[in-house]
């Protein structure tokens, strides 16, 4: 008996089920409903892993590693970090895609209690030509599912900021981290090189699950410019 093999259309029906899943770092497959993709990052570099919370968790918080000016070869942000827990309020722990060696970690910005990510946009300095100094993502804001604004680099002091909850500190794998969010009026901040895109956010309902950042390496020949794009990742 001969078999037919099937047609490309019948291959893409049966694949389009697993489109959109992703292995957590446990390796389970969870469902991601949707992505944030920013709207002026850099076609450079090379794409890191697509890095998810683990199951039932949900991110809650970000941090930056941030690389002043000042240098041969600047560059700005050099990862991008979130902070990941259930909706119990358990830690399950942190994500991050890819990391610069250049840099230091700017401090966790967390949503208020029992909040989540659900938005984001990226201030990205566009390419600078043959002989400027190209940056990057310059910094990153997110919002939470009760419209507070968390700024990467703090620079919500340079904007009119409202501290609304400061200093209680937790313990995360290896680290203890000082939780910290703002309220801000979303403003550029002065620290800000670059230009911020617009805002993207998850579907209704749906939270901030995961990151993909695309990093361009560093090379004694050509300029680099560490993290040059980033995707959100949602799920229901």
């Amino acid at each position: 008996m001969t078999t037919t093999p099937p047609t490309p259309l019948l291959l893409l029906l049966l694949l389009l089920p697993l489109a959109h899943t992703f292995a957590d770092g446990s390796g389970y497959v969870r469902g991601v409903t949707g992505s944030i993709p920013t709207t002026n990052g850099l076609n450079r570099g090379d794409w890191g892993n697509i890095d998810l919370c683990p199951s039932g968790s949900y991110a809650f918080g970000l941090e930056i590693k941030y690389s002043g000016l000042g240098f041969v070869d600047d560059t700005s942000v050099n990862a991008i970090m979130l902070y990941c827990k259930s909706l119990t309020g358990s830690l399950t722990g942190t994500i991050i895609s890819s990391e610069g060696e250049y840099g230091q970690w700017q401090g966790l910005r967390s949503c208020p209690t029992n909040k989540y990510l659900n938005g984001m946009r990226a201030n990205v300095v566009p390419d600078q030509g043959t002989f400027g100094d190209d940056l990057g993502v310059d910094n990153i804001q997110m919002t939470c599912n009760d419209s507070t604004i968390l700024d990467g680099l703090n620079g919500a002091k340079e904007s009119n900021a409202k501290q609304v909850e400061v200093h209680h500190e937790e313990q995360i794998p290896d680290r203890v981290v000082e939780f910290l969010h703002l309220k801000i009026d979303g403003k550029p901040s002065a620290r800000d090189y670059g230009e911020w895109g617009s805002w993207g956010s998850c579907s209704s309902g749906n939270l901030v699950c995961g990151l993909q950042t695309r990093f361009e390496r560093e090379s004694t020949i050509t300029d680099d410019a560490a993290i040059t794009d980033v995707i959100m990742f949602c799920c229901d």
